[in-house]
């Protein structure tokens, strides 16, 4: 049997369109000048931090502790249904108090500038599904790069819910008060899917 010459497959060359401007509104002064005011706005802020600060936050990581002792102990010598109930309250609180205002800021870096490796968002690991790095990425990243920006935002509805005019409609979004009270029951668990 006779081989064909083989033939080399050729590709069209594709240029890259140029990108665009961030702000076609604007011009470069323009672009310069937003940069000094967010520049300034950032410089005060900064200049603007001690040991009040640092007091606060080690203040609600005491708080967060105690709030989970508490509740593991209420629940550790429940016998009745109000102990079990307040001591789950209290694991509750706790878990918010962890991941929301101690979790959810310190992987934002804002409490970087204390030095601390406890409270530094390159060290920090928290008691949930999805990793700090992998959070980091979706929260920080995608979310903050993409504010509100309907496929590119997965924060937006979590891909579960319709919750801007630009999204699509399809019937399912019917049951979404139903599902999004069961996403409510288990949101770290949806987060790390």
């Amino acid at each position: 049997m006779a081989s064909r010459p083989r033939r080399e497959a050729t590709r069209p060359v594709l240029e890259a369109a140029p990108p665009s401007p961030p702000a076609p509104h604007l011009s470069d002064d323009d672009l310069a000048e937003l940069a000094r005011e967010l520049d300034a706005i950032r410089d005060a802020a900064m200049a603007d931090l001690g040991a009040d600060d640092a007091a606060y936050i080690r203040r609600v990581i005491a708080a967060q502790r105690q709030l989970e002792v508490a509740g593991r102990l209420l629940l550790l010598f429940a016998r009745r249904r109000p102990a079990l109930i307040g001591g789950t309250a209290l694991l509750a609180a706790a878990k918010v108090l962890e991941n929301m205002e101690i979790g959810h800021n310190v992987m934002h870096g804002q409490w970087d500038w204390m030095r601390d490796p406890e409270i530094h968002s390159t060290t920090w690991e928290w008691d949930a599904v999805s990793t700090a790095r992998s959070w980091k990425h979706a929260h920080n990243y995608q979310h903050h790069t993409y504010t509100n920006v309907v496929g590119k935002d997965r924060d937006l509805g979590y891909s579960a819910m319709r919750v801007d005019d630009d999204q699509p409609w399809h019937p399912v979004y019917l049951l979404q008060p139903v599902y999004f009270f069961l996403m409510a029951l288990t949101f770290e668990w949806g987060i790390a899917i």
